[in-house]
């Protein structure tokens, strides 16, 4: 079983309920794991997960279509990973979430580890187990069926990936490439024209590469390890071809993807890795990014799991938000490494997609207590998702991806 790898971990896990219940105000949480909110089973939550997996490794329990449902109802948020970290709370109180970000970095070279159980990385490999007995729920064998074929989990021809470029003179070679994305390539388009609108504007020379494959992250979140590197080697190898240099990517889900994930599957990558946010703070501390017109709007920033919590980006996309005239930034609660989740990661949306609203209508009281009227991110699934979940609700609430207000803000 590929749990083997997290047995130490698994026996570890002391089962404290900080993962599942409510948590002080003093952390900055609000509740920890959005999946158990709505579904009120042990089984739906981190602990419920360790505690499976523990028999699953004993044989007292066996894998099963119930089990299995269990374990693809998590988002992968790793909220449960946040709140489990040793002294986080104390450590967030004293010096916010730049502080948290930072300590373990000091600390790991030294030997005092300050890690928290890899309750996501034993949900990953319990699902990876599931595949390899063909107890993966139908939708994602779909969507897994999709990749494997045409290389996106849309359904769409290989041959649309580059469709939205048409006409727009994009080269095919450069230092930097524009990693484009599954989601963004064939359901956000408007993202993939705001960020070249920017970074033509800003004088960047870059690529986009029609043979561009998912670049696997939706598929290891799922348990699809085989056929995610496959889509990996095949993105390496094409870069590495291409004699890339830096490579920029608008997706929050694709950057962790690319910046975690590929370096474990192909080796160390010849080429700097950077999100979009990233990429947009340091053009506009150069002066390269000039704004032309104001917008004037209460703004409220959604932290994405895999770009925060999962990647420590916190304050690029707020200096960006920060830096464009007229917006009036307002910070929800809980925010930053205790933001609450949109509900659509982890494949939840694809495999229960009314789960994935439920969760994402949760947070439509923390935003409306901010009194924006629009609420920015910067990933493309998180984006589609509030889209959602907005017009479920009935809400009027506008969602924005960053590169658009900085887009819209340019006059470009």
């Amino acid at each position: 079983m590929r749990i083997e790898e997290y047995k130490r971990e698994i026996w570890t896990c002391n089962h404290c309920a900080m993962c599942t219940g409510t948590v002080t105000d003093e952390g900055g949480f609000y509740k920890t794991c959005p999946t158990y909110e709505q579904l009120r089973f042990e089984d739906s939550s981190s602990r419920g997960h360790n505690i499976m997996a523990f028999y699953l490794l004993e044989g007292s329990l066996k894998y099963s279509k119930e089990v299995a449902d269990c374990v693809y109802n998590c988002t992968t948020c790793a909220s449960c990973e946040e709140i489990c970290k040793p002294m986080g709370n104390m450590i967030a109180q004293m010096g916010g979430s730049a502080l948290k970000t930072l300590l373990p970095r000091i600390m790991r070279p030294l030997g005092a580890e300050l890690e928290p159980i890899q309750s996501v990385a034993i949900v990953e490999a319990m699902r990876a187990d599931c595949v390899d007995l063909g107890l993966q729920p139908e939708p994602l064998k779909k969507m897994a069926g999709s990749i494997e074929k045409n290389y996106n989990p849309y359904g769409a021809p290989h041959a649309n990936r580059t469709k939205w470029a048409e006409g727009l003179d994009i080269p095919q070679t450069a230092d930097t490439v524009l990693f484009v994305g599954c989601s963004i390539a064939y359901s956000r388009q408007e993202i993939a024209h705001a960020t070249l609108k920017i970074l033509k504007r800003a004088g960047i020379k870059f690529a986009v590469l029609p043979d561009e494959w998912c670049c696997g992250s939706i598929l290891l979140r799922n348990g699809n390890v085989d056929l995610a590197e496959k889509m990996i080697t095949h993105n390496v190898d094409l870069l590495k071809e291409k004699k890339v240099k830096r490579l920029v990517t608008s997706c929050a889900e694709g950057y962790m993807g690319i910046s975690k994930d590929w370096p474990q599957l192909a080796g160390e990558l010849p080429f700097k890795v950077l999100h979009i946010s990233q990429l947009l703070a340091e053009l506009i501390s150069g002066g390269k990014i000039k704004f032309k017109k104001p917008i004037n709007s209460k703004v409220t920033y959604h932290d994405p799991c895999h770009l925060g919590r999962e990647m420590d980006i916190y304050d690029e996309p707020r200096v960006v938000l920060k830096s464009i005239p007229g917006i009036d930034l307002v910070e929800m609660y809980p925010t930053e490494h205790a933001a609450w989740c949109c509900g659509a990661g982890g494949g939840v949306k694809i495999a229960n997609p009314e789960l994935a609203l439920d969760i994402g209508a949760a947070k439509i009281p923390f935003i409306k207590e901010t009194g924006a009227t629009v609420l920015a991110s910067a990933c493309p699934f998180c984006k589609t998702h509030f889209m959602d979940v907005m017009e479920r609700a009935k809400e009027t609430i506008e969602v924005k991806d960053i590169t658009e207000l900085v887009a819209e803000a340019m006059g470009v």
